[in-house]
């Protein structure tokens, strides 16, 4: 099997990203809008190579004056990987969907879509809507996946 041919983007392995967003938590209404921001922990396992990942999201955020706590699933769906000759992909744009709960009852639902750069640097925009407190969370995320990137076995 030739390099280019093999799944690069997406494997049946798991992966661990440190995500970090910032942004603004609105009801597009009367009340000012409020500055969002924090730290995610986001593990996900390719289930369907090349295509889809599942996995769940943790983390801390600050907003309102407090610093609160968010978690649930979350899933990513491949769009398109960037082709890079025989490395496999330089990266890939993907859309990611979470269900998140908070620690001040928070409900969110959302997603995004992010750009990963040689599988190392994720950025990207999310919006979430809170069904709880009936307003929007729009955020830039950065990430950075954690952990050795595997070598690839060489066949002889």
């Amino acid at each position: 099997m030739q390099a280019s041919a093999q799944v690069t983007e997406f494997k049946k392995e798991g992966i661990l990203h440190l995500r970090i967003h910032n942004g603004m938590v609105t009801n597009f209404a009367e009340a000012p809008d409020l500055y969002v921001g924090g730290m995610q922990l986001a593990w996900q396992y390719g289930v369907v190579p090349g295509r889809i990942r599942l996995g769940a999201t943790g983390g801390i955020f600050y907003t309102n004056k407090q610093v609160q706590a968010l978690t649930g699933p979350t899933a990513s769906l491949l769009l398109k990987s960037f082709k890079a000759g025989e490395f496999g992909t330089a990266g890939n744009l993907h859309l990611s969907v979470e269900h998140l709960w908070g620690s001040e009852k928070q409900k969110l639902v959302g997603g995004g879509i992010h750009a990963d750069v040689l599988n190392k640097l994720v950025l990207g925009l999310t919006t979430h809507y809170d069904y709880e407190w009936e307003n929007w969370w729009i955020q830039t995320v950065i990430a950075i996946k954690l952990g050795k990137v595997k070598k690839p076995e060489r066949e002889f």
